[in-house]
């Protein structure tokens, strides 16, 4: 039996993989108060200039899901309808 085989075999060495598993884990979870993936942010500007997937993005945000089958105009004119100016 070679050395790299004693230390792979050796149930302090797994025991000890495991614990810096779980502690890397615990950390991600609860030990920062930064989002691991934060939501990406809300498109700015003029509405018709935004891709589609933004236009998706805004109306999500404000739960007005769209159809997965509008078309860009018709987001657009859907993103229009329900954007707050302001006065």
């Amino acid at each position: 039996m070679t050395p790299l085989d004693r230390v792979l075999s050796s149930k302090n060495a797994v025991l000890a993989f495991g614990g810096i598993i779980a502690l890397a884990t615990a950390f991600t979870i609860f030990g920062n108060d930064t989002p691991l993936f934060p939501p990406p942010e809300d498109p700015t500007g003029d509405p018709a200039t935004w891709s589609i997937d933004q236009l998706r993005r805004w109306l999500d945000l404000r739960n007005l899901h769209p159809s997965p089958t509008a078309t860009r105009e018709e987001l657009l004119e859907r993103v229009r309808l329900n954007i707050r100016r302001p006065q």
